[in-house]
This record gives structure tokens, sequence and C-alpha cells, in this order.
């Protein structure tokens, strides 16, 4: 099928000619054809179909057309809610075809080959598109704009035509231009210059006073002084000399689509278009390919000069390139510089000439051979950002690695579609080992070439990435020696810095750890940082960080000198500065001292103002962190690793923590470390129990303390004993628990009053709850809060301190009270305590009856906690979830709370087990299922006696009690119990089954 719009609308299948009738039907068709694979929303339409006010039926007039079109080009009309669209092949419409051979002559790279596709492409043309139909809005949007592309077209073919030397077929091609647009002034002067080169200069000449009685009479202006500069050459009777410098484009050339429209719309506003990047990203590549896009546009030749800003030899400074430039342009040069330039500057000021001026070193390398007007266009390309040129209204391109797509195509191009297609796996792992840098890749192409796969050249790029990008027999076709000439051009300090940062093993970079690195202080590091970024040897990703493409990394890696080079620096100021954020996020912690022989302090460490920078600063860090520390070895190591206790909650994940500090311990253990083995145990310790796993975190507690004791640190003795406590109570010994606790506190009292004591009289409190007496938990949380408040701990720990007064005031029975301080909770929670303070939070909101509230509140419960991978804090969520939400099934919720169960007794947790099956057990009389539930409450009742949790001991003889009435008596045990320890809530809820 072949849809026509260049011309009167029509159809034609097989040479027979479809019915599209009516001027509106063609109408429609026109514009969807126009725009062809885009959608076109009913209201265009019905634009483009009347003038003015268009009826009230205007819709459903153009669905009536669209209809009949569909039943003309059956499939090819689709309709979605964006609107129409014509969707038939680039082969059947006339337009499609027109643009993909005007493109195809533009990547030509040949002006022969571009003459050929242009003349087929503008044989399509049948007279006016969409010919005698539509309104004014078909003639401004959509008629107009083919329009121009059909005259561009024909200028650019014109210009092809006077560089193959066809003058002669110039005029003709351009007649109906200049008659249609006769202001248009490109045309009449590739007119002029077609017939001066064709010998014929009094035509030309009288050309020029035809267009300049015609604008006198029309705008009352003189002609432009392109017009103007080549009229007056003509009469000086120079056959002018037309340079065509521009080096061979490059054949399948891949992405840049946007990045060349900006140069070429740059070109188009006369400024000076600056291509800049980093070594091997394609800079050349691209200027040479838009080059030749423009070409057309500038008649009188195209200049092209490698400045060797980056190569082995020493730049070119100005006064070598002159003479070159004067040359091409035919012009003899004058022996002093001076002259040179104003000679250039004069010849270049009655010319179009394209200059492209490859591979500055800097600014003033290129300011002397910038042309003085706009008539020329200037492409300079640069490794350094050239800020400099910003003064004479230079514009940067700048160009970044292929996206994965751009890189699979390049290398498709390169070895065929074939491998490609037959391993994409492969494919795309090749152009990560590249590192989507188009130099990389095309030498890998180029490698491949004769290779019956992928595979065995990935091998070799794993083994050795850097030697391996490079073509055998060309010493300047590798990746390396592309890095070369950055590094060479950089100044001794800057060298240093960028050979360092092979040493750094995270992401990224600030000017603070720069300025470690390099044993400098922050505003040179600074400095340093933008030269090396004006270099694009570094990357400003984000305000303030720096990063490194991974091959200019192994690189930089590859010419560490060794001795001179080191991370010591680096690892120092990661040291320092974690402990200063340490003090702030978790202000009760103690860390070992820092000795004599730990990393001295660093004068790029960073202070913070408190809590809130202290945690930004962690989270932007933290993947650096990590890496530092698996480089790290000996006392840096266990330091390192030690600081990593303060950001556990909510930070680094235990499990990550737990492999450090064993390869930790382990290291410490070998150099008969003591302090270093403590402070590995007492870091493991932690881990285990924020992991739930209370058994290990206690037999790591106790090798703590005995450590601590041998290394003469008490504090760091009573700290692991005070934890012990803590994860004794975890397996559910309350009554053991709760003595060691009074004694850890007293011991705590014979120091001055600390951060420490407030911290373990808030875990005191906690334990006091899990064994039911919540009037306790008050006295002891309350006098945390005021030992806090009276040391003035920064902010940060309110979240968890309202947190258990609310759990506090729920097991009194107090839900008013629990409410409002679960809501100041989570005005303060950080990230990780989100969870489960929402979860407590639902539970309030069930006990006062309001379920939707609760249940809503369970389920952001469960989406924080698994959004952080908090596991222990995603179980207590979902058990909530299960117990407040009756608009799950039944069976979902038992299924639920039988999977946290599980959960529970595989990590030893006897109080969250024991509520649990609580919850499961009430869940099932809420289902009917009374013997199933007596079951649990049975079980649940044994572990709360076993363990003193006497809340739940009075709870399960509640839902005894309902589950078997003859058991009427538990309830008033119940009821007894619950009056003893406060609980007011489970005291009327047991009172209630006695009524």
């Amino acid at each position: 099928m072949d849809i026509r719009v260049l011309g009167p609308v029509e159809v034609r299948d097989g040479g027979a000619p479809v019915p599209v009738e009516g001027a509106q039907q063609q109408c429609v068709l026109g514009v969807l054809a126009a725009r062809h694979g885009s959608h076109v929303p009913v209201g265009l339409l019905i634009e483009a179909l009347w003038e003015g006010e268009p009826p009230k039926t205007a819709k459903t007039i153009v669905q009536l057309k669209v209809s009949r079109l569909r039943k003309a080009l059956g499939d090819r009309i689709i309709t979605t809610n964006a609107g129409y669209a014509l969707v038939a092949r680039d082969d059947e419409v006339d337009l499609a075809r027109f643009r993909r051979l005007a493109a195809q002559g533009r990547a030509a790279g040949r002006p022969d080959l571009a003459v050929a596709a242009w003349e087929r492409a503008l044989k399509l043309w049948r007279g006016r598109p969409l010919q005698g139909v539509g309104t004014d809005w078909v003639e401004q949007r959509v008629r107009a704009p083919l329009v121009r592309e059909r005259w561009d077209l024909v200028e650019e073919h014109a210009a092809a035509l006077i560089e193959l030397g066809r003058h002669r077929e110039v005029p003709a091609l351009l007649q109906e231009l200049r008659d249609e647009e006769p202001l248009r002034e490109t045309p009449h002067a590739l007119a002029m210059t077609a017939l001066w080169h064709d010998g014929r200069p009094a035509e030309a000449l009288e050309l020029f006073h035809e267009v300049q009685r015609l604008l006198a009479g029309e705008l009352g202006v003189d002609p432009g002084p392109r017009l103007r500069d080549l009229y007056q050459r003509i009469v000086e009777g120079h056959r002018p000399v037309v340079p065509r410098q521009l080096p061979r484009d490059v054949a399948g050339f891949v992405g840049r689509r946007k990045e060349a429209e900006r140069l070429r719309g740059l070109l188009r506003d006369g400024r000076v278009a600056v291509v800049t990047g980093a070594a091997g990203v394609g800079k050349s590549a691209l200027a040479v390919h838009v080059g030749h896009q423009v070409a057309p546009d500038y008649p009188d030749g195209q200049l092209h000069v490698d400045l060797g800003g980056h190569g082995r030899g020493e730049p070119l400074p100005p006064e070598r390139v002159l003479p070159r430039l004067l040359g091409a342009l035919g012009v003899p040069a004058p022996t002093g510089a001076a002259d040179q330039l104003g000679l250039y500057r004069s010849t270049l000021a009655t010319r179009r000439v394209l200059l492209l001026l490859d591979n500055a070193a800097d600014a003033e390398q290129v300011r002397p051979l910038l042309p003085g007007g706009s008539s020329c266009g200037v492409i300079v390309t640069s490794r350094d950002a050239l800020r400099g040129l910003a003064l004479q209204g230079a514009q940067s391109v700048r160009l970044g690695t292929f996206s994965p797509e751009e890189s699979r195509d390049l290398l498709a191009d390169l070895v065929g579609s074939g491998p490609i297609a037959a391993d994409p796996e492969a494919a795309a792992e090749l152009a990560d080992l590249c590192g989507h840098l188009p130099l990389a890749l095309a030498i890998a192409g180029a490698n491949l070439l004769g290779r019956a796969g992928l595979r065995s050249y990935i091998e070799e790029l794993h083994a050795d990435r850097l030697n391996t990008l490079a073509v055998e027999g060309d010493p300047q076709a590798t990746v390396a020696a592309a890095f070369a000439g950055s590094y060479a051009a950089l100044p001794p300090d800057a060298q240093v810095l960028f050979r360092r940062f092979g040493l750094v093993p995270g992401c990224d970079f600030t000017a603070r750890s720069a300025a470690a690195l390099a044993g400098t202080d922050p505003a040179t590091a600074t400095r340093l940082l933008a030269g090396l970024a004006s270099a694009h040897l570094v990357e400003e990703h984000a305000p303030g960080r720096y990063r490194l493409h991974d091959l200019v990394a192994l690189y930089a890696r590859e010419h560490c000198a060794d001795g001179a080079d080191d991370p010591a620096g680096l690892h120092a100021y990661y040291l320092h500065t974690a402990r200063a954020a340490a003090r702030l996020v978790a202000p009760t912690m103690e860390l070992f001292p820092l000795a004599a022989d730990d990393p001295p302090p660093c004068a790029a460490a960073e202070e913070f103002g408190g809590v809130a920078a202290a945690r930004a600063w962690f989270l932007a860090e933290q993947d650096n962190l990590l890496a530092v520390i698996e480089q790290a070895r000996g006392r840096t190591l266990w330091r390192l690793v030690e600081v990593l206790r303060a950001f556990m909650y909510g930070g680094h994940p235990t499990g990550v923590i737990i492999k450090l500090a064993a390869r930790a311990l382990a290291a410490a253990g070998r150099a008969g470390d003591v302090a270093g083995r403590a402070g590995m145990h007492h870091t493991l310790a932690n881990a285990h129990y924020l992991q739930n796993e209370p058994r290990q975190a206690v037999h790591h507690y106790e090798a703590a303390a005995r450590l601590y004791d041998e290394a003469g640190w008490q504090t760091g003795r009573l700290a692991a004993l005070t934890n012990i406590v803590a994860a004794s109570a975890r397996l559910g010994d309350l009554h053991t628990s709760m003595e060691a606790h009074e004694r850890v506190i007293r011991l705590w009292e014979r120091l001055e009053p600390s951060l420490k004591l407030a911290a373990t009289l808030e875990n005191y409190a906690i334990k006091l709850l899990w064994a039911g007496r919540p009037r306790e938990a008050l006295e002891r949380q309350l006098r945390s809060i005021a030992l806090r408040r009276s040391l003035e701990e920064p902010p940060g720990w309110e979240a968890r301190a309202y947190s258990v007064l609310g759990d506090v005031h729920l097991a009194l029975g107090d839900l008013d009270a629990a409410v409002r301080f679960f809501e100041q909770a989570l005005e303060h929670a950080p990230g990780a305590q989100v969870s489960g303070t929402l979860a407590s939070a639902a539970m309030a909101h069930h006990l006062k009856g309001d379920a939707a509230r609760a249940a809503g509140l369970a389920r952001r419960a469960v989406t924080a906690a698994r959004e952080r991978g908090l596991n222990g804090e995603l179980a207590e969520a979902r058990a909530t979830l299960a117990r407040v939400d009756r608009t799950l099934g039944l069976d979902e919720r038992v299924a639920l709370l039988t999977e946290v169960l599980a959960e529970y007794r595989e990590r030893t947790h006897p109080y969250l087990e024991t509520r649990s099956r609580l919850w499961l057990a009430e869940v099932l009389l809420e289902g009917g299922r009374a013997e199933q539930a007596a079951g649990h409450a049975r079980e649940a009742l044994d572990a709360a006696v076993r363990h003193g949790m006497r809340r739940l001991e009075g709870q399960a003889l509640t839902a005894l009690a309902r589950a078997c009435p003859e058991r009427i008596g538990d309830a008033r045990r119940a009821v007894e119990l619950h009056r003893a320890y406060g609980h007011r809530l489970d005291e009327s809820a047991a009172s209630d089954v006695l009524g």
C-alpha cells in the first residue's frame, strides 16, 4: 500500500487507487500521515477540519471519518485514549520515505552518495503537501513545516552539487524555491555561487542586483552580509579556494542524537560549540559527524586542525596554526603573528566556513583562532571544559559514556548483529567491561573481528582490562594511551591526587576525603578536583561528590607509585570522622579510647553540628566506609568496624557487620591485640542481639567483658555487663534478669551521672514491661528521660523513649495516653524505629475499637520494616497486622501468626513468641475455633508462668476461660492478677468473661 501526502492526498494498493472520498476524509488521513506513528488527539483533528466554531457533532464526524479510513486501510489506523495514529510501515508512506532518504543522505559522509539519496527523496514531491484540503490550522501546523523540510533539503542538495562541481544543475534546482520564498537569502547565495563557479560571473552579479531590488522594494533593506560578501568577491574576480578538510565521517555512527541536535542548534545560532568529555568518549567522532551534516550551510568550505592538546607532542601554538589555516583558504600568510591573525579574521569575515578545532588543550590555545564575526561555524573538541571560552559566548556539549542500548548498537555495527543477537548476555557483559566508553567498545570490536564468539575475549578482559583494550600493532589505539595524554597534561599536585584515587576502594569521594588522600587541606583539594573535573578525569556526579569512570580508576591504580602513594590518610579520615559522627548518633555507646598506635588525627576529618548532619554523612558515606574497611588492615581494621556499632540500627545490615567483625576478630587474635578482640566481640554481640539471636549475643558480651577487664578498660567491661543483662532477659529468664539489672544500675550509679545509666534504666523499663510490671516500668522510664534531659543528650533519643512510654501506658490500660506518646515518638522517629512504633500504635487503636485506623497503621508498619530490611520488626508488624486486621481472611491471619511464631521460636524470643501465641488464640476465638484456641492459650500460659511474664499469664488465663466455659475460675485468677499489677484494660477484659 502506498499512502501519499506530498501533494494531493491519495492511496494506492498494488498500483490501483483506493478511494478516500471527500476533502475532510483526505484531511484526516493527511494529518495522521504527517504525524506518522504518533497519536493525534481528536481535538487537533477537529481544528484541522473546521474553521471557527465546529459543529456540536464534530467529534462524532471525526470518529466516522476514521472508521471509514480504517475500512480502507485496515489495522494501519489504531485508536487509544490519546487519540488516533497511523502505524503503517515506513515504506508505505511517502513522507516517511522522504525523511528516511533525507537522513540517509546526511549520514552518507560523501556528497555523491548524499546527492543520489536526496534526488530520490525530492522526486517524491508532487506538489504542496495535503494539497487542497484542511483549514488554516493545517496550513500553519502541518503544510508549512513540511514545505520547510523540502526547501531545507533542496538547499543541502544544491550545496552538495556545488561541492561535486555540478554547478550547471543548481540554478534550475533552486528556481522553484527562489520563486516560492524570494526573501530567503541562502538559495540566492547558492545560485550565485554556482553561476560564478560555472564561469558565468555576469549572471551571478545580475542575480545579486535582482535580489537587491526585490529586498529594497519589499522590505526596504539591503542584502545580508553573506550575499554582499559574495558579490564583492565576484566583482574583485577572486576565484575562491573552498577547503574540504573534514576527516571521513564515521561509518555507522551510533547514538548521540540529543547531543548532535544541540550541536547543530548552537551552530545555527552562531555560537562557538565546545564538545567536551573524557578521553575516548567520542568527541571528535561527533564533531566530524555533525560537521558533515551541516557542511552545506558553509559553502565556502570546512577547515579542520588537530591542535594536539592531548597527544604525545606539545600542543600546537596559535602562531603555528594560523599559517596553515590561511594557506587552506588560499591566502598567503604574512610573517608576523599579529598580521597573520588580522588577515585570518578579515578573510573569514567575508566567508561562511566551518572551523573544526579538534583536541584543544586549553582556552588560550583556542581563543586566537576564533573568527571575529558570526558568519562562520566553530566546533571545538577538548578533554578540558574550556570554561574560559564562555567569555566568547561559547557553550558546551558534554559527552558521557554510552547507554547500554547505544553500546550494544555500536558493537553490533562493528562485529555484526549475529554475534550480539546470539549471546546478548555476553554482549552486555562486554559493554560493562568496556565501561560503555566508545573508544573501548571500538577497540573491543576491532579485536573481536574474526573470532567465533565473545566469551573468550571477555575472559581476557577480566584478566587484564587495560592491556587487553588495545589493537595489536597500533600503539595509539589503546585506552591506556588515551588516558595517558590527559594524565600528562596535569600539574604535578593534580597528578598525585589522581594517582591516589586509584587507591580509593569506594564509590565516590568529596573534597575532604580527597584532601586526606592527597595529604593537603580541603581548599587545595577543591581546587585540584575542579581541575580534574575540567579535564574529565573525575566527574562531579552530585553536588560536592566526585567519582571516576572504572577504566580511568584502573589507569590511576596502575600508576600509583610504590611507597609514595598509600591510603593511610583516607583511612584516618574515615576513622576520625566516623567516631565524631558516632558520638552524636549514639551518645551512650562507648568506644575503646584511641591510643598512640592508632591512625593519627586527620586535618580533613569532619565535625558535625548535630545528629542530622552526622546521620546525613553516614548515609552518604556508608558504602565508601564499607569499602575502606574491606581494604584496611591491623588496628585500623577493627577500629573502623568498632565504629559501625553506632550505625547498626537503620544503617549497615547486621549480617554484613558480623562478617566484617569476624574477620577483624581473627586478625586481632593473630596480632595478640587484646583491645581489638574485646571490641570485635562487643560488635559481634550487638549485631547478634539486633538479629534476635540473644544466645550468641550473651556469648560475645561475656568474652568482651573478660577482655576489657584484661585490657584495663573498666567502662567497657561495665557496658558489656549491662548488655549481658539485656540479652539474658531476651532469653526469657526475667526472674534473674530483674535482679541483675538492679545490680548493674547500682554499678553505674557509683559513677558520675551518665547517658549510659539513662539507657540502662530504659532497657530495664522494657524488661519490667515484659515481666508485666508496668508501674515500676513507668518509674524507671520517667527517671531515664529526666536524666537524658538533665545531661542535654543531643536529639535522637526521644523516639524510642516516647515509644516505650506508649507501651507502658498501653499495659496500664490508659489508651489515650498511649496513643499520644506513640504520636510523639513518630514525630521524632528515624526510619529504622518507625515500624515498631507503628505496630504498637496499631494495637492501641485496636483496643480503642478503631479497626480501620488500626489496620492502616499495621500495614504501614509492615511496609516500613520491609523497605528497610528489618526482619525482627517485620515479624512484629506482620503479627500485629494479623491480630488487628479483620478484613483479612481467618486462614490468612492464622497463617501469618503461625509463621511469626516459628520465627520467634527459631530466634529464641520467649516474650514475643508467647505474645504471638496469645494473639493466635484470640484470632482463633474470633473465628469460632475454640478448641484450637484453647491449645495455644495453654502453651502461652505455661511459657508465661515459666518466664515470669505476669501480664501475658493473665491474658492467657482469660483466653482459656473464653475457650473453655468450664474454666471460668481462670478468669477470676486473671482479674486478681491484673488488678495486682495495674493492668486495667486486661482486668476489664477478664471481668467481661466472668459477666
